[in-house]
């Protein structure tokens, strides 16, 4: 879907075009092209260009083309291209070693080689490459949020997008944290600039899915990124290996929008498995769910799956949250004000305790406090509360709304 520095070397007419550093960071994204001479051009890119330069200026002074590459680096270029001919020789080995320290890629160009036809032909691909990404982003939009029937049209589209019917997907959502009050804080009233996050975000998506070697369908809408990884044939289920694989490919995203793009964070939801294109827009419903019921317990730059939210999903389906609260009130608002009114902390010290099925040790090493002070505690909460902890009746309804004040924000645990 993008133009990588590594598919860019399989271009025609870039065939003289070879790697001599930095080969770990090959499936780094490029957005565009930038040929300069001039030792400040880092002032004047925004980050994923692939650099060109001749050595005009720089020409074979190693130290000055040194902290060229660190600066360009710095600011997140895709990677440098240097005409080598009669200005520079070739690639100093400082250079080199820089460049696969960081994996930040360095190719070779012979002189002879006009670099008008070079970065024509990358940017004709960039181009084509945007305008099918933008064809894939309004046909899967089309798919998870709008009522539509899957025709032998809207199948065969698919198809042509690289849809397989005998595969299964899984559904995740990747959401920019606050998003908003980032752009208001950092006074980024500029179109052009939020739009270059998003695209720089999307890109680093791409990254990590060509690393996995993960074939998917993304759509952008507001700040979220619906995307459809592809699966096995089998893997109909979200089992421990899906999900094993699946968590591990989110939190390279999230990992790596963390680095690349700070103070920006992203929480990330994963939502069902399907295999039909009618179910694309259920499965990424609950990845959708997942990051509002994040978003209500105040969480962020975080990975959930829908699967792990257990009775968080039959509280967010409720529209009865008045009565909720009544619940929460009639079975845990005395200790809540205990608590405050003591500033103790007897409401973690019961969620520590069921937590642990009611077994005094490990709760006590848990809080590190002592099986004596652990006993005493849970003594004064059935006074507090008037109640018997080993009923399991008791126990039921105290587990629930514990998960009724964590949900509606109630209690801190």
């Amino acid at each position: 879907m993008f133009i990588t520095c590594r598919n860019m070397l399989n271009l025609p007419g870039l065939e003289k075009m070879k790697v001599v550093a930095g080969a770990g960071g090959l499936d780094k994204v490029i957005s565009w092209v930038h040929v300069t001479e001039i030792p400040n051009a880092v002032n004047y890119v925004r980050g994923g260009e692939l650099l060109f330069i001749t050595g005009v200026v720089i020409g074979n002074n190693t130290s000055l083309m040194l902290k060229f590459i660190k600066e360009i680096n710095l600011k997140k270029l895709s990677g440098l291209v240097i005409n080598v001919g009669p200005y520079i020789k070739s690639t100093p080995k400082e250079i080199i070693d820089f460049a696969n320290k960081v994996d930040f890629p360095v190719f070779e160009l012979p002189f002879e080689v006009r670099l008008i036809d070079v970065t024509q032909i990358i940017c004709k691909s960039i181009l084509i490459k945007n305008s099918q990404k933008e064809s894939v982003n309004n046909f899967m939009k089309e798919i998870i949020f709008e009522d539509i029937d899957i025709t032998d049209e809207i199948l065969n589209r698919a198809i042509l997008y690289g849809y397989s019917i005998n595969r299964y997907y899984c559904a995740i959502v990747v959401d920019i944290d606050d998003f908003s009050s980032y752009i208001k804080n950092n006074e980024l009233y500029n179109e052009d600039v939020i739009l270059d996050i998003k695209n720089y975000i999307q890109a680093i998506i791409d990254e990590i899915m060509h690393k996995n070697n993960k074939k998917y369908f993304c759509a952008v809408q507001s700040d979220s990124f619906f995307i459809m990884i592809s699966l096995g044939k089998n893997n109909k289920k979200m089992n421990d290996s899906v999900k094993k694989e699946i968590f591990n490919i989110a939190n390279d995203i999230k990992m790596e929008i963390n680095k690349r793009l700070s103070p920006i964070t992203v929480s990330i939801g994963i939502g069902g498995i399907c295999s039909d294109l009618k179910d694309f827009k259920s499965a990424i419903s609950q990845g959708k769910k997942t990051l509002e019921i994040l978003k209500r317990l105040n969480r962020n730059n975080v990975i959930v799956s829908y699967s792990d939210l257990g009775v968080f999903r039959l509280f967010f389906e409720m529209d009865r949250y008045d009565e909720m609260k009544n619940l929460f009130n009639e079975n845990l608002l005395k200790l809540k004000e205990y608590d405050k009114k003591n500033s103790s902390c007897l409401i973690k010290t019961l969620h520590v305790y069921l937590k642990n099925n009611r077994n005094l040790g490990k709760a006590s090493e848990e809080l590190y406090i002592h099986r004596n002070t652990m006993k005493y505690r849970v003594k004064r909460i059935e006074d507090i509360l008037q109640c018997d902890l080993k009923d399991e009746e008791v126990v039921f309804n105290i587990k629930l709304c514990m998960q009724i004040g964590i949900f509606l924000n109630l209690i801190k645990i």
